[in-house]
């Protein structure tokens, strides 16, 4: 099957290391979405990441796609679907990814276009879910892998990779076990290039 994904994304980024993590094979096929037009009959929003396995029918959104790659093994637990509390928290992860994604965008604008009012929004929320994640962090800071934590260590990357936020202090927990977690398999092959680059050189 295929995952087409973008260099850079969270979500997709999310959707490739569940991928490793369960040892289903995918193709990650890198796009440039605003020019991939043939992706509009896969997915009429033309969102990565997009999966299209072997039966060619398309399964769009990070969480979606995640749940089917979690079904393909699902005595490994990875992907609980009955297990609410996990699913509750993978989904904040999941919000707190999209205000980041959110931020960043919003300061690429021109900035006589850009909004300082939905950035300190952005930062609002922020600040509020890393809370909220540190106060977590007896479940969330482990070595078994889980979908939940997976994402978490997906978006605090991405925080470091662009610039988001400093949230080491606020979250000291969850940057002890950060420190552990990021060299994963699963993370370190699929980390952006450019933050490969900026792991390395620490």
């Amino acid at each position: 099957m295929i995952l087409f994904n973008g260099p850079n994304t969270p979500f997709g980024r999310m959707a490739l290391a569940t991928a490793l993590e369960l040892g289903v094979d995918v193709e990650n096929r890198v796009i440039d979405v605003y020019s991939s037009q043939f992706l509009d009959g896969l997915n009429p929003l033309r969102q990565i990441p997009t999966l299209l396995p072997a039966n060619g029918r398309a399964i769009a959104d990070s969480r979606v796609i995640c749940d089917y790659l979690g079904a393909i093994h699902p005595e490994k637990r990875f992907v609980p679907r009955d297990d609410w509390d996990v699913r509750a928290r993978w989904s904040l992860v999941v919000g707190l990814m999209e205000t980041s994604v959110a931020r960043t965008m919003e300061l690429r604008r021109p900035a006589a276009e850009r909004s300082m009012t939905a950035v300190e929004k952005h930062d609002q929320r922020i600040a509020r879910t890393i809370g909220w994640l540190e106060a977590e962090a007896s479940e969330l800071c482990s070595d078994i892998p889980r979908i939940d934590r997976l994402a978490t260590a997906v978006v605090l990357e991405y925080m470091d990779f662009r610039s988001v936020r400093d949230w080491r202090a606020d979250a000291p927990r969850l940057a002890r076990w950060l420190e552990a977690e990021t060299s994963r398999p699963c993370l370190a092959v699929s980390r952006p290039r450019e933050a490969q680059n900026a792991v390395s050189s620490r």
